[in-house]
């Protein structure tokens, strides 16, 4: 049995990364560059305006207005005289020789004649070439991910495909004889499955698709199916059968098709029975089948997998220390995961911390982590605390 932080180095030290693939910029919402994206523009591509009004030629009060340029049109070969102005709008190209742009709310017009109703400083409202980004600058650096932001502003560049590390192709393996899917009469000694329904929901939320097998508790058929996943996956989570019961096969399973074992057990709660392997390049883990203690694995340690198979140079969730709402008691001599709600810099824990129970973990946004050697924390220590994504 290892430590919290002995397991998720060794995470961070044996996941590879998946190879590089382009694909289309509008096809790679939340991958990860594999490379620097450098503009092949600059941004915007011309002095630009950034108010509907006046472009004015020279520092005076009064113009005539010679032209108009709306967004979209070529304002290359215009020049203007001195005391001449143009009417322009929010986007347009501005001329050469152009002193400011004068909104149109202190502008008196009278028919071609326009007198200025406040003073224009130079460059007043006029968006200059480059001025957020140049040509040939850094636009991205490789590791960043692309959100939605980052898609629309490669596309404002011009770019439409990007060299991006592939997604990780992933394998959802539900074991357990009590199992059976909603819909069905609900037998004495069964219950409705529920890890599945939770992990491939949470992995559709975050942009990843994933197959499900439900298995049960049989050694051939979950030797079968896993070994299939293996074959077929880059990463594969087995829910289910990594502790020590009779019934438990998973562990053995994975040793007989020759899984190079990371780590078993970690000195946590929920989740001490938490499995890590590696095949060639596929990540395997067993998750315990209690529904709460599946889900906070995933969330700190399959999810980092997962980014640095995506080549995240960010993997971890994100850590903050918020002062704790009241004392808190923490018993036995494990680290502890609790579910949590943060906000304003203060978290609480929420009640009913039972690895079975997943209710808790709906409204929770956080997992407040309790080292080892933490029994009593008082109200309004600092407590570290991972933000879910």
């Amino acid at each position: 049995m290892i430590e919290v932080a002995e397991a998720l180095d060794k995470i961070l030290s044996k996941v590879p990364k998946n190879p590089v693939v382009e694909i289309g910029l509008t096809s790679a919402l939340n991958c990860v560059l594999a490379e620097n994206v450098y503009s092949p523009i600059s941004m915007p591509p011309f002095n630009q305006s950034a108010m509907d009004g006046y472009a004015l030629c020279g520092n005076q009060k009064n113009y005539r207005v010679v032209a108009e340029i709306k967004a979209g049109d070529s304002a290359e070969e215009l020049e203007l005289n001195l005391g001449e102005a143009v009417r322009i709008f929010t986007g347009a190209m501005v001329p050469k020789n152009i002193w400011a742009i004068a909104k149109q709310e202190i502008v008196e017009a009278r028919q071609d004649k326009i007198a200025l109703l406040q003073t224009v400083h130079e460059n007043s409202n006029i968006r200059l070439s480059g001025e957020e980004l140049e040509l040939d600058a850094l636009a991205m650096r490789k590791g960043e991910t692309l959100n939605p932001a980052a898609i629309g502003f490669l596309n404002g560049l011009g770019i439409t495909s990007v060299k991006v590390y592939k997604k990780p192709n992933i394998a959802l393996v539900v074991t357990g004889n009590e199992l059976i899917s909603p819909g069905q009469e609900l037998p004495k000694g069964k219950i409705f499955e529920s890890n599945a329904a939770t992990l491939s929901a949470l992995l559709k939320s975050m942009g990843f698709d994933s197959k499900v097998s439900l298995v049960q508790d049989d050694y051939h058929s979950t030797l079968k199916v896993i070994n299939q996943t293996i074959n077929e996956y880059d990463l594969v989570i087995v829910t289910g059968g990594v502790s020590v019961g009779d019934y438990d096969y998973t562990h053995r399973v994975l040793e007989e098709l020759g899984v190079e074992t990371g780590f078993y057990k970690v000195n946590q709660k929920p989740g001490k029975p938490l499995y890590f392997g590696l095949k060639g390049a596929v990540s395997i883990f067993g998750l315990p089948g209690n529904p709460a203690a599946a889900l906070t694995c995933f969330y700190i340690y399959v999810l980092t997998a997962i980014r640095l198979k995506m080549g995240s140079s960010a993997p971890l969730l994100e850590k903050k220390q918020f002062a704790i709402a009241h004392h808190q008691v923490k018993k036995g001599d494990r680290a502890h995961f609790l579910k949590a709600k943060h906000a304003n810099g203060i978290v609480s824990i929420n009640h009913r911390q039972s690895s079975a129970m997943l209710s808790s973990f709906i409204d929770a946004n956080c997992l407040v982590y309790l080292p080892i050697e933490d029994k009593h924390i008082a109200k309004g220590s600092k407590v570290d605390t991972f933000i879910l994504p």
